[in-house]
């Protein structure tokens, strides 16, 4: 038993706190006298029991008399080794690390010393950092080997990515990262006298960068402001990502990382493993360092910097920082897009999840963002209040918004019973119940409720409307229109207007996903009007009907109205619930495939990326929904040039739905895409299997009349035209045309790409080919604006080929170039762009062999296959 008084740090020197322990008195070491009793203050504060062993080996470190348990001992003696190793050996500018030569040390700190770099091989011209780090080790090669691959995963404007790693001669590690031009957070702020806007903006665009990481599962583990750096563009940039997963993966290596007292999680500083919840609290204590001037606790009593003292919303930015930064993880956050979202409510003048907010308040909040409204509607109100008084319409308000929550609770009662009582009987009349699944049992239900409920028509109504909704959720809108055409079409729901809106939405999915786009628009417009003339408000049923309506939109070829109405069903989704729910990842998702569709990839990633966010911190990220929006995304990956990470989502994808859920629309959204993508790898049988289920699948539950049936025979085509079967793709591509163009109109965006794929088998086949083709789709496509930007630079690479085929080398130089700067500005990676890089140096050789060319044409190869077709057209053009 400890003497009273004495100041022996209790508890057991477990492994972690070991580690823990060296990083600090690493770190400690470095420091001049005022920041280490700083640092221990700190350290006192929010560990007690780690800062009584610091400050114990500091003390051993600076007496040479000082006496230390044997447990201790060690890591004074290897903490003091290492620094004076590496004081006294650090790299010459011009030394070589692998293939690169050191520049200038331009810093140092906890882990080691920092370089400026360049690539010294001549491969290509390029600048990096290496990070020097001072403990020795044999096994930061091995774990640089092992992550490489998902560290490369983090593709992301907002990220240095690590880019290589090895060991020095001595033996210490190094690692190699991206080379970014700008200020440290710190310098900027000081430098630009930030404005609050301004370190919001920062703010958003680091979690934003986290949330990337996150989603690979990866955690930073150091964030504070000398991790952050300003580009000269403005964008900011992290640091140090993925360093910290390196060099103590799962706790099982004893290497020096980084650890920062103030921005550091309270359970980090005891001494647990780095943890998203630790990310969140770093970036907790980043903005509360940007509003203060100094992390958590530091630098004595919180005064906000001066750009920060007339803010009006005070009072919620604190709540903000003090939910990122609670002490329990559980109490944070759940997700760094949660916080992020909570910033966005912040600057859009939107009350906040993290504290509640008074009616007053919220009033006050509403009349800031619509200020001409807020004057109107004062006004509007006084006399409203002069003439009748407000309580009566309150009243009136209140009990039409009574009536219809009893009429849908009285509906929801009766279906259930009547429900449960067809199950039961559907169940003990089968011969195979026991062998029997839900679907079969939903089945056989529909089939007999009719029968059973004959006597009944508005019960049987009732009953078939909601077994309709059930299978739209399974993706099998076939089955799901008989079974709602009656309530849709009938007078069962309109005494209840609220369930009318209802099933005229449940219709108006099925006449979209069969293709009947003007019906289902109009049920949808019908819908959403009713939603909107009831009194009081119903932010959820309008948020869900405005998505169905924004869907139809879309696909009716109206992308602003479409735009414009999911974004609104966005923000009303975000206002039903202080926490996440399945409604605000729907909205983010609808949103995001409209913005897709529309050409804006990095605007429909991110959307895509707060719905996956959303889906996980539901503990849904298996659901069916979850999944969808884990192939949207995969497509979005492909576009970009991801290709190898769209390919494994889709996979897994395939995989879960195949397991839970069984064949559906959705099942064959997947398959499609990952068989498009395999035609471009060259894995043409693999490709044939995907394609093949998926129109099998699309005629099975929607239809063999339907866009989605005609993406599954685009996709055939391209596959029977990469195996050179121009006959067969021809067959394909025109009953693909056919139905896009009968379905959406012949300017919708996929129309285009039917007509383009088409075109090019024709000339291939010498069918009634005319050049003046693609001059008028080339109109065509620009006419429809951005929405149209992806084919429109594959009309361009198209016609490219052309030219070049006629010997016309300028002007297929010109089209290649516009095919280039469209991909460019699509955001479009990979092998589209490749290709159009390749185009143009085919103009530029005008018929001779160039090397860059030659290079490019191998680069391609290497991206898709060898054997497609994209590919051998440059070894057909050299042979003619």
């Amino acid at each position: 038993m400890a003497e009273a008084g004495s100041d022996k740090p209790r508890g057991r020197l477990t492994p972690a706190r070991r580690r823990l322990l060296d990083r600090l008195l690493d770190d400690l070491l470095d420091r001049s006298d005022s920041d280490r009793r700083e640092m221990l203050a700190e350290c006192r504060r929010r560990a007690p029991r780690i800062a009584s062993w610091l400050e114990r080996l500091a003390a051993a470190s600076t007496e040479p008399g000082g006496m230390l348990d044997d447990s201790a001992r060690h890591l004074a003696s290897d903490a003091l080794e290492a620094r004076v190793h590496s004081d006294a050996c650090s790299l010459e500018p011009g030394t070589r690390l692998g293939p690169w030569r050191l520049i200038e040390r331009i810093g140092t700190g906890g882990m080691g010393e920092v370089y400026r770099a360049e690539r010294a091989d001549g491969t290509f011209e390029m600048q990096v950092a290496v990070k020097l780090i001072r403990t020795h080790s044999d096994d930061l090669a091995r774990l640089l080997t092992f992550e490489r691959q998902t560290l490369a995963h983090l593709s992301h404007p907002g990220i240095a990515r690590l880019l290589d790693g090895g060991l020095t001669d001595d033996g210490r590690p190094y690692l190699v990262m991206d080379w970014v031009d700008g200020e440290t957070l710190d310098d900027w702020c000081r430098g630009q006298e930030a404005s609050v806007d301004d370190c919001l903006r920062v703010f958003v665009e680091a979690c934003d960068a986290v949330l990337a990481a996150h989603r690979e599962l990866i955690v930073h583990g150091d964030i504070k402001p000398s991790n952050l750096k300003v580009t000269d563009s403005g964008r900011v940039c992290l640091l140090d990502f993925g360093v910290a997963r390196l060099l103590d993966r799962e706790g099982q290596h004893e290497l020096p990382t980084a650890l920062t007292p103030g921005f550091a999680a309270p359970e980090v500083m005891e001494g647990e493993p780095v943890s998203t919840a630790a990310d969140i609290y770093g970036l907790g204590a980043l903005l509360h360092w940007l509003t203060y001037g100094h992390a958590p606790g530091r630098g004595g009593p919180d005064q906000m910097r001066q750009a920060w003292r007339g803010y009006r919303r005070r009072r919620d930015l604190q709540a903000i920082i003090d939910r990122a930064t609670h002490p329990d993880p559980a109490e944070r956050y759940a997700t760094v897009n949660a916080l992020a979202l909570e910033i966005r409510r912040l600057q859009s003048d939107r009350p906040l999840r993290a504290r509640a907010v008074r009616l007053p308040e919220r009033m006050a909040l509403w009349a800031r963002r619509h200020t001409v409204g807020a004057v109107l509607g004062g006004v509007a109100l006084a006399i409203l209040i002069a003439a009748v008084g407000g309580v009566g319409w309150q009243a009136r308000v209140a009990s039409v918004e009574r009536d219809l929550a009893q009429a849908e609770a009285a509906r929801s009662n009766a279906l259930r019973e009547h429900l449960t009582l067809l199950f039961r009987e559907v169940g003990s009349l089968a011969d195979d119940t026991e062998e029997m699944t839900a679907r079969e049992l939903l089945d056989r239900t529909a089939d007999v409720a009719g029968e059973w409920l004959a006597e009944d028509p508005d019960l049987r109504q009732q009953v078939n409307a909601v077994l309709g909704e059930i299978m739209i959720a399974l993706n099998d809108y076939a089955s799901a229109e008989s079974l709602l055409a009656d309530f849709a079409g009938g007078d069962a729901g309109s005494e209840n207007p609220l369930l009318h809106s209802i099933a005229l939405l449940d219709m108006a999915q099925v006449h979209h996903r069969r293709g009947r786009i003007a019906e289902g628009l109009e049920l949808a417009e019908q819908a959403v009007g009713m939603l909107e003339a009831l009194p009081g408000t119903h932010p959820a049923r309008l948020s869900d009907g405005l998505q169905i309506l924004g869907r139809l939109r879309r696909d009716a070829g109206q992308f602003e109205a479409a735009v414009s109405d999911l974004r609104r069903a966005r923000e009303l989704a975000l206002e039903v619930s202080a926490g996440p729910r399945p409604l605000m990842a729907r909205a983010e998702n609808n949103l995001a495939i409209t913005l897709l569709i529309g050409g804006d990839l990095e605007a429909a990633a991110r959307h895509l990326e707060a719905a996956e966010a959303l889906w996980l911190a539901l503990g849904r990220d298996d659901s069916s929904d979850a999944l969808s929006v884990m192939a949207n995304l995969a497509s979005v990956l492909d576009r970009i040039g991801r290709s190898d990470e769209a390919e494994q989502r889709l996979r897994r994808v395939i995989e879960i739905r195949r397991e839970q859920y069984g064949p559906s629309a959705a099942m064959a959204a997947a398959r499609l895409a990952l068989g498009r993508l395999l035609v471009v790898r060259g894995d043409y049988e693999a490709a044939e299997r995907q394609l093949e289920q998926a129109a099998e699948t699309f005629a099975r539950f929607i239809g063999d009349d339907t866009p989605d049936y005609a993406a599954a025979r685009f996709g055939r085509g391209e596959l029977a035209e990469a195996r050179g079967n121009f006959e067969r793709a021809l067959e394909h591509y025109r009953k693909a045309e056919e139905l896009m163009t009968g379905l959406l109109g012949e300017h919708h965006p996929y129309s285009l790409q039917t007509r383009l794929a088409l075109l090019g088998v024709e000339r291939r086949l010498d069918l009634d080919f005319d050049p003046a083709d693609y001059e008028q789709l080339s109109a065509d496509a620009e006419a429809a604006g951005g929405a149209a930007r992806s084919v429109a630079s594959a009309v361009a690479c198209e016609r490219a080929r052309f030219e070049l085929e006629r010997g016309r080398y300028d002007a297929a130089g010109e089209q290649a170039e516009e095919c280039l700067n469209l991909r460019q500005a699509a955001g479009l990676g990979g092998w589209r762009l490749t290709e159009a890089e390749a185009l143009i140096a085919a103009a530029d050789a005008a018929g001779d062999d160039q090397p860059e060319l030659s290079q490019l044409v191998e680069q391609l190869a290497a991206a898709m296959h060898p054997e497609h077709p994209v590919v051998t057209w440059f070894d057909q053009l050299d042979k003619t």
